[in-house]
């Protein structure tokens, strides 16, 4: 996803759309389902079936301001304009995701974006990403001073002993969860309907509307 700024005068044009990546492709998990063929607890053996139903996983991407409101699309915002990009994923399959990479690309420089690389943050903690949204989540999601409220915790850059890593490269490209590195796990939710109530990994980041 690469984000830019439609006007230097008029404010910014979010485009939040929602953009999917993991490993360089999609975002998979699996139901795997096999059938003992004899009804009698008969070795499998190589002919019979594995079936494999694959689920897409969407990453979300929200532009809040810094006290939680979040921004609809299309939105006017004065040069200098300091807000959050905030990344999501919902895990609603009742596997745990493993080594999932997520990549925002951004658009820096005049007239677009300042990244601070200080302000990376996860939603819970690294051992342990993300969040069951439950009701009560879902409505302090909904929130600007309770989204705020959640549990945010510092990202560092780079560092191997992390299971999360980000980094701004020279082609302005955010990355969480580097291959490199011990990559990012997303657990099922622990939630009776895991569609309505999935597991959310999260990650904000302040940026600054460039004149």
């Amino acid at each position: 996803m690469r984000t830019t700024r439609r006007s230097r005068v008029y404010g910014l044009a979010l485009c939040l759309t929602l953009i999917i990546s993991a490993w360089g492709s999609a975002v998979m998990a699996a139901t795997n389902t096999a059938t003992d063929p004899g009804g009698g607890g008969v070795n499998l053996s190589v002919s019979n079936t594995v079936t494999i139903n694959p689920l897409a996983m969407s990453i979300v991407k929200e532009a809040r301001l810094l006290n939680g409101t979040l921004l609809t699309s299309p939105v006017n915002l004065p040069v200098n304009t300091r807000f959050y990009f905030v990344l999501y994923v919902d895990n609603t399959t009742d596997i745990a995701l493993n080594d999932v990479r997520i990549i925002d690309t951004i658009s820096t420089g005049a007239g677009n974006f300042t990244v601070d690389p200080a302000t990376f943050q996860i939603l819970n903690t690294v051992a342990a990403p993300g969040i069951d949204m439950t009701a009560a989540n879902i409505a302090s999601w909904a929130g600007s001073a309770t989204w705020n409220a959640l549990t945010w915790n510092a990202l560092t850059a780079g560092v191997d002993a992390d299971q999360l890593d980000w980094n701004v490269t020279a082609a302005n490209r955010v990355t969480i969860g580097q291959l490199a590195n011990a990559a990012l796990n997303i657990a099922a939710s622990a939630q009776l309907n895991k569609v309505a109530n999935p597991h959310r990994a999260a990650f904000r980041f302040a940026v600054t509307l460039n004149p």
